[in-house]
């Protein structure tokens, strides 16, 4: 934080974020941009000089070694991650989940985000991951925690019974110990045997349904960055999860997508090692990383035999950028039934004062109520984008299948269909 004063000038604009690039590097030296000029509500961001970029590389080099949190299992007492929500039904026997990804920013719509998952009072919210730009302590406080500072604080909202939050790749951009260490206690279930969230993977039980939530961020910043599940986790999914010997209809949570309908990067990995515990399953699988809300096509992999309807919803906080004009295509195989398209949807797109193009936030909406599965997409204001639901195949003995219906078309988001 800059001086001495408690008195912060205003939340970070849009426009912070707009070009950010993948690269860890650049996220560091954007850190160096936002200390903002005296009277400036929302700073523009700083220009900063090629010459500093080497102690910003030394710096993530650092955070890559060895001041890396550990991965830790869970102990072998408490609730070992795996907590049964049927204490935490509402009358009518459902539970409600609001979803938000890359939410971060400590921006006003990330704030609007986070007002709108909590106005209908849901029993649980999640966060997907990315706390921007590095995952410091700071970061977390202001972007996170509603802590005046730097600028003024953003506060995640918890659901009525308690909030999650996955690991992303930023986070780990800082070595990932303020995320374990500062935020995590702040959250989970306070009337589970654990109160408060332990590690970055967990499984929520629904009568009707599992959510699964895994860690793609701890190796998104490594050398490879493969986004490779650590064996603790996949221990814990054999053993304490077990759903080889205990299938049930799955919503798989992850920050990283399996695959990108927009050239944004495919990570196969993750699928590859969690495809064994799935096998002649269906699952629905909602993540983050990009930076749009897409839905695509039910997609099964020849090689790994898993199988999902996959959800980028991405759109929480950051800056929803278009797309490549080569994408999304033909060539690829996981096609795109809905996203945001600025050229057929011009007025969900606004323009900011740095002349870039954006979308509009949001976040999702689930609701679990005995062997339904309703998903709902909604804009950061609550206007309802796309409504699906999900109920298993196969009647009484669940055949591995899930039938998906649409619920509610608004037709507010392009339909692309390719033949």
């Amino acid at each position: 934080m800059s001086g001495t004063s408690t008195v912060a000038p205003g939340r970070k604009g849009l426009e912070n974020y707009t070009g950010l690039s993948r690269a860890p590097i650049d996220s560091h030296l954007r850190v160096a941009t936002v200390n903002p000029q005296a009277a400036l509500a929302r700073p523009p961001l700083q220009d900063f000089s090629s010459a500093d970029i080497f102690p910003w590389i030394a710096n993530w080099l650092k955070t890559v070694g060895s001041e890396r949190h550990p991965f830790e299992a869970y102990p072998d007492a408490g609730d070992r991650g795996k907590y049964d929500l049927s204490g935490l039904l509402a009358a009518d026997g459902s539970v409600r989940i609001a979803v938000a990804g890359d939410w971060g920013t400590g921006t006003d719509v990330a704030q609007q985000v986070a007002d709108s998952m909590a106005a209908n009072n849901p029993e649980l919210t999640i966060h997907l991951g990315d706390i921007y730009y590095v995952g410091t302590s700071v970061e977390i406080q202001e972007n996170c925690l509603g802590v005046n500072g730097t600028y003024e604080g953003v506060t995640w909202r918890h659901g009525t019974k308690g909030s999650f939050a996955l690991n992303g790749n930023h986070e780990m951009y800082s070595g990932g110990s303020p995320y374990f260490s500062d935020l995590l206690p702040t959250l989970g279930i306070p009337t589970s045997q654990d109160k408060q969230q332990l590690r970055s993977y967990f499984c929520l039980e629904a009568p009707g349904w599992r959510i699964l939530a895994i860690d793609t961020g701890y190796n998104s910043d490594t050398v490879s960055g493969d986004c490779t599940l650590e064996q603790p986790l996949l221990d814990w999914l054999k053993n304490v999860v077990d759903p080889v010997n205990n299938p049930k209809p799955t919503v798989l949570l992850s920050h990283h997508q399996w695959f990108s309908g927009f050239g944004d990067g495919d990570y196969p990995k993750p699928a590859q090692q969690i495809a064994p515990f799935f096998k002649n399953q269906q699952l629905v699988w909602l993540w983050g990383h990009e930076h749009r809300l897409a839905i695509f096509y039910p997609y099964k992999s020849p090689g790994n035999h898993l199988s999902c309807y996959a959800r980028c919803i991405g759109h929480g906080g950051m800056p929803l950028e278009g797309a490549s004009a080569a994408y999304p295509n033909q060539e690829r195989t996981q096609l795109v039934e809905y996203w945001d398209n600025p050229d057929l949807q011009p007025n969900r797109f606004h323009t900011l004062s740095n002349g870039t193009q954006v979308g509009t936030n949001g976040y999702v909406e689930m609701t679990i109520q005995g062997s339904n599965l309703s998903i709902e997409y909604l804009d950061a204001d609550r206007t309802s984008v796309l409504k699906e639901s999900f109920v298993p195949g196969g009647g009484a003995s669940w055949d591995g299948t899930l039938a998906r219906t649409v619920v509610s078309d608004p037709q507010i988001l392009n339909k692309m269909i390719y033949e």
